[in-house]
């Protein structure tokens, strides 16, 4: 959990074109759970910028 929530800020701040393509990777190195919290974070994050 702590490895995905550290590297979910460096893909946003990367640029949200990549976000999009680094959300498929992580969903495929994650467990549901952890993709459910992923994407509801980039919906805040999103919505923030």
């Amino acid at each position: 959990m702590r490895l995905s929530c550290s590297f979910l800020p460096r893909q946003v701040i990367v640029g949200p074109r990549r976000v999009a393509a680094g959300e498929v990777e992580i969903n495929r190195k994650s467990d549901t759970r952890e993709t459910v919290l992923l994407a509801s974070t980039l919906q805040r994050l999103g919505v923030a910028a």
